[in-house]
């Protein structure tokens, strides 16, 4: 069995990062796209860009215990001589999943306004092979 290329292996999904309101029908009416998140194929974590913050990166994490809960973390090199971990994870906020109006909820520690990732990926960014989010920065 061959190696897979890069683009073979590496699928990621894309999702809109927006703010909005959950209207009286529980369907969210988006005001604004506010940043992107990608999910590589296979993880479980997703990665958030927000376009305020355009050097940072945010993770979404689930809850180990309820899978409609979710964590949202930062994430920071660990350089300790002897480190345990390669790095220190800061929780930010939490995240809510709504599968009626098909978004999760995201409560930013320091924002007063939600932001609202799809549950779904874009349907033009399904299964294609986007760059990974950290080789972003390498390329820029």
């Amino acid at each position: 069995m061959e190696p897979k290329t890069k683009t073979e292996s590496e699928t990621f999904y894309r999702f809109q990062l927006v703010q909005g309101e959950i209207n009286s029908e529980r369907k969210l009416d988006k005001t604004k796209t506010v940043g992107m998140a990608y999910m590589k194929e296979g993880q479980s974590t997703i990665t958030m860009r927000l376009w305020t913050f355009v050097e940072d990166r945010f993770y979404l994490l689930k809850n180990k215990t309820d899978s409609t809960k979710y964590l949202v973390m930062t994430r920071e090199l660990n350089k300790s001589p002897n480190p345990r971990s390669k790095y220190f994870w800061n929780i930010v906020g939490s995240g809510q999943s709504d599968t009626h109006a098909g978004v999760i909820r995201l409560e930013f520690d320091l924002f007063d306004k939600p932001i609202y990732m799809n549950l779904f990926p874009e349907h033009s960014a399904t299964g294609s092979a986007l760059p990974d989010p950290v080789e972003l920065e390498s390329a820029a």
